[in-house]
C-alpha cells in the first residue's frame, strides 16, 4: 500500500496490507489496488457529503486513489511478506474494506482497527529493524533519524511530537501542516489554522484571513452550506450555499470597498460569457470565472480550464483533472520513474533527488 500518509492516510493507518490469499474468498495482491480505492473514496464521501466534489474538483477519485497505491510502496509488500515481516490474511481482507468503507468523520483519525490487524499486522517488535511502517507490529509505525535503513519500529507519536503525517500520530490527532507536529485538531465551532489547529475530517476552516494570517472557525458542511439560491452569503465569514448553489461576488459598493455576495446556480455563467468569481466556480462545467486583479477581480469570462502544458488557472479549477499545477504550469500526473519538477506532479506525490517520481518510505 502507499505510505501512511496524503490522500490515503485513512486507509494505510489502520494497518491494512497485501499478500497471497488462501481460499476463494481472499483478494489477492493484484486485486487489491481498486479495491482499497474504492473503500476509501467512499469513506470520505461519507463523511464530507456535499463538499466531497469541491476535494476531487471533477476527477474520478477511485482511479486517481488507486494510481496513487500503485505508486506508493505497494510495490514492496510483497517482498517484505516473503520476508517475514508482514503476516497477511487474504480470507479477512473484505472484512477490513467494509469497516473501511462505513467510518464516519469522528472514526477518521483511529488508527490500526481490529478488523484491519486481522487481515494483515507487521512481525517486527519495538525498537526492531523496519523499512517500510507496515512491517511494525500493531500500532506503531517506522522511522529513521538518519534518512537511511533499516528505521526502527517506534509507537505512534503524541501530542506535541515532530510528525510527517497523519497516521503518525496516536488515534484522534492529525500531523498539523503548519507546525509538523501532532495536533488536537479543532472541532465544530473552534478556531483554526493561522496559529490554531486544523480542522478535523468533515469540517471547513472558514473565515479566515489568508492576508493577514488570522484563523478561522470549523464548520461542517450542514452549517457552512445553508443559504438558498437567490440569497444573500458570504464566503469570506463562512455563510455559504446550499449545494447546487455557487456564493458570488455579485455588487459592490466603493468608499469603502464593500462586496455583496448572492447564490447563484452553479454552471448558469456560459462559456465564453461574463462571470462573477464565486465558491465554487459558477461557470458552465470545464470552465472557470478568469479575473483581473483590484477592482477587476469581481468581474471576468468564462474561459476553459487550462490543460497540461498551460498557464495554472484561479482557485479551485487551476488544472483540468489529471493534471497539477507546478510552478506555474498545468502538468499532468505521472507515474513513478517519469521525469518530474516537482512533488505535485507525481501519484506518488514525491519528486526525487533524480528527478523522477518516486515512492515515499521512512528510509532508503
Amino acid at each position: 500500500m502507499q505510505r501512511r500518509d496524503g490522500v490515503l492516510a485513512v486507509l494505510v493507518a489502520l494497518g491494512l496490507g497485501v499478500g497471497c490469499g488462501g481460499d476463494d474468498k481472499s483478494i489477492p495482491l493484484t486485486g487489491l489496488p481498486p479495491k482499497l480505492a474504492q473503500a476509501l473514496c467512499t469513506a470520505y464521501q461519507n463523511c464530507y457529503g456535499p463538499i466531497f466534489e469541491l476535494f476531487v474538483n471533477g476527477g474520478d477519485c477511485v482511479a486517481v486513489t488507486e494510481q496513487r497505491i500503485d505508486n506508493g510502496t505497494f510495490p514492496m509488500l510483497a517482498g517484505e511478506i516473503d520476508q517475514g515481516k508482514l503476516v497477511y490474511n487474504g480470507a479477512k481482507a473484505q472484512a477490513c474494506l467494509d469497516s473501511l468503507a462505513v467510518r464516519t468523520c469522528a472514526q477518521m483519525l483511529d488508527r490500526d482497527s481490529a478488523a484491519c490487524l486481522a487481515a494483515l499486522d507487521g512481525t517486527v517488535a519495538i525498537g526492531g529493524a523496519c523499512t517500510l511502517d507496515e512491517d511494525c507490529q500493531g500500532e506503531a509505525i517506522c522511522k529513521s533519524s538518519s534518512g537511511t535503513c533499516p528505521g526502527q519500529c517506534t509507537p505512534l507519536l503524541v501530542a506535541g511530537q515532530a510528525c510527517a503525517k497523519d497516521a503518525d500520530c496516536q488515534s484522534g490527532l492529525q500531523c498539523s501542516s503548519a507546525t509538523q507536529l501532532c495536533v488536537q485538531p479543532a472541532a465544530d465551532g473552534q478556531a483554526c489554522e493561522y496559529g490554531a489547529p486544523p480542522c478535523g475530517p468533515g469540517l471547513l476552516c472558514l473565515g479566515k484571513d489568508d492576508t493577514n494570517q488570522t484563523p478561522g472557525t470549523c464548520k461542517t458542511p450542514a452549517g457552512a452550506l445553508s443559504a438558498a439560491a437567490g440569497a444573500a452569503c458570504d464566503a469570506s465569514n463562512g455563510l455559504l450555499c446550499q449545494s447546487g448553489s455557487s456564493c458570488v461576488a455579485d455588487s459592490y459598493t466603493l468608499l469603502p470597498t464593500t462586496v455583496n455576495w448572492l447564490c447563484v446556480t452553479t454552471g448558469s455563467y456560459a462559456a465564453g460569457g461574463a462571470c462573477k468569481p464565486g465558491f465554487p466556480d459558477a461557470c458552465a462545467s470545464g470552465n472557470y470565472c478568469q479575473t483581473g486583479s483590484g477592482l477587476a477581480a469581481l468581474t471576468g469570462t468564462c474561459i476553459t480550464i487550462p490543460s497540461s502544458g498551460e498557464a495554472c488557472g484561479t482557485g479551485l479549477s487551476q488544472c483540468q483533472p489529471g493534471a497539477a499545477c507546478v510552478s506555474g504550469l498545468c502538468q499532468n500526473l505521472v507515474v513513478n520513474g517519469v521525469s518530474c519538477t516537482g512533488d505535485a506532479m507525481c501519484y506518488s506525490e514525491k519528486c526525487g533527488p533524480s528527478g523522477g517520481c518516486e515512492a515515499k518510505v521512512p528510509c532508503k
